[in-house]
């Protein structure tokens, strides 16, 4: 059997991560291009066309360049139109653009490259129809420069925010102090209790809070756990953005799966982030759609008319049903379209 043919969209800027990456996805088997492979003189144009025709599935790098790019942006909106599968993979922060929003993409910048890649080749399996498999520990070696190198901050990342809050704190205390002094009536315990509201505020909170993206918020429980003060608040504003309840099918009588973890509790109780499939799915697990699925009316067992989940639209696990021919149907929270 030949080889799936990958077509990378990616900003000129990210070509030293770009071939690391080329390089990595090929010892796992796939036919990789990438516009290095353009022979000169050729038209450039007709190139893409016709590499995007004929590969597979698309894997995209979200950068901040390259989501600014409108070479890539007409590469993606072509490969949509193709309706091939296009995989992104978010390799530092930026704005994810709308069209791509409602679409699953792996966040390197929260898993760190070695889960971040083994997640990539797997989704890409799953979108080719294709046994998944485990990747070697090693295998993607990123450049050292970049700035998710073994998820460590870049430069100027928001890990100097608290600084920062500092600072501002040390501030307003000054000028509390000063207004006192000047006769004004700001009490004793209300500088305190103003203080220590500022002391309490969490910068990653209030960049998912700001965000207020379900992706963002998946990342903020799965980074900070279940011992955050605010990851009650977080599973609530997931629920607030999912506002519907319905029932779909999670995994057919031969096994065929329709959804693919995003965020999970493991058997120990810990949060994990992306898929396994050693489990089923448990209440609160978020999940995304692999691809269109009908929704059930859960009080009635009636198909809801014109409601779908769409692929990559993203769900929370209410409620499992493990049916007698051992298909699996789950009850969700989802949104409108």
């Amino acid at each position: 059997m030949s080889a799936k043919k990958i077509f990378i969209s990616y900003s000129r800027r990210d070509t030293e991560y770009v071939k690391s990456l080329v390089e990595a996805l090929r010892k796992q088997g796939f036919d990789v291009w990438f516009d290095k492979n353009i022979r000169t003189g050729t038209d450039w144009d007709d190139t893409i066309e016709s590499e995007l025709k004929n590969a597979d599935a698309i894997v995209l790098i979200l950068s901040k360049t390259s989501v600014a790019s409108d070479n890539v942006k007409d590469e993606i909106s072509y490969a949509i139109g193709l309706n091939k599968p296009v995989n992104p993979i978010k390799i530092e922060e930026c704005d994810v653009p709308m069209r791509l929003a409602r679409k699953q993409f792996v966040d390197f910048t929260a898993m760190g490259h070695e889960a971040g890649f083994e997640r990539l080749v797997n989704d890409l399996k799953i979108s080719l129809k294709e046994a998944e498999t485990s990747v070697t520990k090693g295998t993607f070696k990123p450049p050292k420069n970049t700035s998710v190198n073994n998820n460590e901050p870049a430069k100027g990342s928001k890990k100097i925010v608290p600084y920062i809050i500092t600072g501002i704190v040390s501030i307003i205390i000054f000028i509390l102090i000063l207004m006192n002094c000047d006769g004004e009536n700001t009490t004793e315990t209300e500088m305190d209790d103003s203080v220590t509201e500022e002391i309490s505020d969490n910068p990653e909170w209030q960049n998912a809070e700001n965000s207020n993206s379900i992706d963002n918020y998946i990342k903020y429980i799965y980074k900070l756990g279940p011992e955050d003060e605010y990851f009650g608040a977080a599973q609530s504003s997931i629920d607030i953005l999912l506002p519907n309840v319905g029932v779909v099918l999670y995994k057919e009588a031969n096994g065929t799966k329709h959804f693919i973890k995003n965020l999970y509790s493991d058997v120990d109780g810990d949060w994990a982030y992306g898929q396994d499939d050693n489990y089923d799915p448990r209440k609160g697990d978020i999940l995304s759609a692999i691809n269109m699925m009908e929704i059930i009316d859960p009080d009635d067992n009636q198909i809801i008319p014109n409601a779908n989940i769409i692929s990559g639209q993203k769900v929370r696990v209410l409620a499992v049903d493990f049916m007698d021919d051992d298909s699996i149907y789950i009850t969700v929270r989802y949104s409108d379209l």
